[in-house]
């Protein structure tokens, strides 16, 4: 008979929103929010990236990126930029602020990494992602 507990969306779902709301709370002492981080991590990867792009490597809405790239451009963390060949496209740059927001808050998720995966071997870990994208590829493939 079928049990949600122990029903493989409901596990990963609790299991995230444990472990976003963790690292959100030290995000907190930052004055960060997770999504800024999100941003802050990606943008500074790439010197450039559209706003679909970014909405992509978040995994998010391109609509809710663009609400968090106007936060941020007040915050003068970053700045958009049109294609010159497609002036639909905005390009998305880190300000000098924002990558030294970037470079403050490294840290903070080197440190949550290490938390989260403490007493875990490399092996087991790569287990664990491996079987997880085996799972998504099983129900997005079909």
């Amino acid at each position: 008979m079928f049990n949600l507990t122990d029903c493989i969306g409901f596990i990963t779902k609790k299991a995230s929103k444990e472990i976003t709301d963790v690292f959100n709370q030290r995000l907190k002492k930052e004055d960060i929010s997770y999504a800024k981080w999100t941003a802050l991590f990606f943008l500074g990867e790439d010197e450039s990236l559209s706003q679909r792009e970014l909405a992509d490597k978040m995994n998010t809405k391109e609509s809710s990126v663009a609400r968090l790239l106007d936060r941020m451009e007040k915050e003068n963390l970053c700045q958009r930029e049109k294609d010159l060949e497609d002036r639909r496209v905005m390009h998305i740059a880190l300000t000098a602020k924002g990558h030294e927001k970037r470079e403050a808050l490294l840290p903070i998720g080197s440190q949550f990494h290490q938390d989260a995966t403490q007493d875990i071997s490399q092996e087991d870990l790569d287990v664990f992602k491996a079987v997880l994208e085996k799972m998504v590829d099983n129900l997005t493939n079909k």
